[in-house]
């Protein structure tokens, strides 16, 4: 199935690009979310007219992604209530991580925070990657400790 992007897609292509994706990633997510159109010729002659525009829109949301990156603490610190041997009752997932920089005024849905290995299940020190743009990636350190 053939699409036109109207923005910048990671590991699928740039703005304007015509690309090929499967039907139901197409149909379920690139139309319905305004990521991309299909590729018709009506539609090929919008996007090339509406290039300019569209990449204003997208340098837009780079400079909000690098702004973010830049208000985004370096550690963020989370206290769970933890069993024997440092094991946490629940988890620290992507959803907790995302409301603790929400709360602190930081706009980051849980969809950009990837965990490497899941939920967080124990008390220590974690590496999480937060993806604010396809070109804008942040690290933090999530530290874990034990609630008093």
């Amino acid at each position: 199935m053939n699409v036109i992007l109207l923005e910048k897609i990671q590991n699928l292509g740039n703005l304007g690009d015509l690309v090929v994706v499967k039907p139901g990633y197409a149909r379920n997510f690139l139309v319905p979310y305004g990521k991309a159109v299909w590729a018709t010729d009506e539609a090929r002659v919008k996007v090339d007219e509406r290039r300019i525009e569209l990449a204003k829109l997208e340098e837009e949301r780079l400079d909000v992604a690098r702004a973010k990156s830049d208000i985004i603490p370096s550690e963020l610190l989370v206290t769970r209530k933890a069993g024997e041997e440092g094991k946490l009752y629940g988890s620290v997932t992507a959803l907790d991580l995302a409301e603790i920089l929400n709360a602190r005024g930081i706009a980051v849905g849980r969809s950009e925070i990837t965990l490497p290995q899941g939920p967080i299940k124990e008390i220590g020190e974690v590496t999480v990657d937060i993806l604010l743009h396809p070109e804008i990636r942040c690290t933090i350190l999530v530290k874990v400790i034990e609630e008093a």
